[in-house]
């Protein structure tokens, strides 16, 4: 039997917002035991802001869902460190039941949301090392 892609289309679901409870609730989400890249770690260690909002952006589906259990997928989640003003990038395991939950940016937004990523970034990260040409 052939599976289609694992990639998921930047399309499909976009890119999310969620708050430090709907985080929690990944989290605490009894059905998504399975999950190897867990946020738990993250919550636990105080590094997440709880006020601010992270965003989240699927980017593969975790394999073929075993027996009773919902499909999942590794994330990209961008998220507030506390109490220093600054984003961090990590990988996630997220549900889709909980992942489509999430409110999706749209499009303004979300270019507001990128310009400012970008702003984030050491000059030499950024294409040409930030040399006008």
């Amino acid at each position: 039997m052939e599976h289609p892609s694992m990639q998921v289309a930047a399309e499909e679901f976009g890119v999310r917002v969620a708050s430090y409870g709907q985080l929690l609730e990944v989290r605490d989400d009894p059905s998504h035991t399975r999950a190897r890249a867990g946020v738990g770690p993250l919550i636990d260690s105080g590094r997440l802001d709880r006020e601010g909002l992270h965003l989240v952006m699927p980017m593969v589906r975790n394999g073929v869902p075993q027996a009773g259990e919902e499909p999942s997928y590794r994330c990209y989640l961008w998220f507030l460190e506390r109490g220093r003003g600054e984003r961090t990038l990590v990988l996630v395991d997220v549900s889709e039941r909980r992942l489509k939950a999430l409110a999706r940016l749209d499009r303004r937004v979300l270019e507001r949301v990128v310009l400012n990523l970008l702003g984030e970034l050491p000059i030499g990260m950024l294409p040409g090392g930030g040399q006008a040409k």
